[in-house]
């Protein structure tokens, strides 16, 4: 319990290189709370912008991967709120970034209470679905 409170007063301790913190200050300006990780061959920045959480990956040379921005469902495009209400209720919402193509990952869960996972192109095209 202890190392949990450490880490939630100290943060997480992983200062990325200064190539990273460049790109992130050029791609997220005023962004706030910025957590970062060190993961699998690449950096994690966690934060806030606009009042929304956000998930960015760097790699090491400081190229942003991608980016996923939790959405609440009224900020979702028309034809991509209306498909997963047509399924059921939206649990969560996701927009995801891979630089020249944005995907939504929706999480809805139907009239029986059990949980799908949507993963949906820009255009609104299904591209996944399966139940969790």
């Amino acid at each position: 319990m202890m190392d949990f409170l450490k880490k939630v007063i100290e943060g997480s301790g992983v200062a990325p290189s200064a190539v990273c913190l460049q790109s992130f200050t050029e791609n997220f300006r005023d962004a706030i709370n910025v957590e970062w990780f060190r993961k699998d061959g690449h950096y994690e920045a966690v934060f806030y912008k606009d009042k929304l959480e956000h998930i960015a990956l760097f790699s090491l040379n400081g190229t942003l991967m991608e980016y996923r921005k939790n959405l609440p469902p009224e900020f979702l495009p028309e034809a991509i709120k209306h498909l997963a209400l047509s399924k059921g209720e939206i649990m969560n919402a996701v927009l995801k970034n891979l630089g020249n193509m944005l995907e939504y990952e929706l999480i809805f869960r139907d009239e029986s209470l059990k949980r799908h996972l949507l993963v949906l192109s820009d255009g609104g095209e299904l591209k996944e679905e399966k139940r969790l």
